[in-house]
């Protein structure tokens, strides 16, 4: 009998390589295939794998279609031309508004920033309303001298 502890016998230790045990190296490898394989069916769905093209008909690029009266325009609807932007549109509004109505369409040049180039793409899409711009261009005359 012995009366000293007992004895176990020491196991070896175990190897590491990678600064890992043999038990972490199969769980990093199991955990890198099963991403591996993740990351391969994502792109087999990306690719379209076993899927037909589909054609698809596209519509020609559209045209304004609708005009706007030049004195009554808001400065938002004079913004939506091309080549027109929010600070030419409000100045036009401006102008229009410190200078009287446009007395016909051609009038909309003397705004600073609309060239020949881009009045002649818009006037299609511009109307005046004659009688009314008259009628406007009188009544502040009206108003000044105080007449109601």
């Amino acid at each position: 009998m012995s009366t000293g502890p007992s004895e176990k016998p020491r196991q070896p230790p175990e190897s590491t390589s990678l600064w890992l045990r043999r038990s972490d190296q199969v769980f990093v490898g199991s955990l890198l295939s099963v991403g591996l394989v993740l990351i391969g069916v994502h792109w087999i769905r990306l690719s379209d794998w076993g899927r037909q093209t589909v054609e698809v008909d596209r519509l020609p690029a559209g045209h304004y279609q609708y005009s706007i009266d030049i004195n009554r325009a808001t400065w938002v609807e004079w913004a939506q031309f091309d080549g027109i932007g929010e600070s030419l549109a409000k100045r036009i509004v401006a102008d229009r508004e410190r200078r009287g109505p446009f007395a016909d369409i051609d009038d909309v040049q003397r705004v600073r920033g609309i060239g020949p180039k881009k009045f002649a793409d818009m006037r299609p899409y511009l109307t005046v309303d004659a009688q009314r711009a008259t009628a406007e261009r009188a009544t502040p005359a009206r108003s000044a001298r105080g007449v109601p």
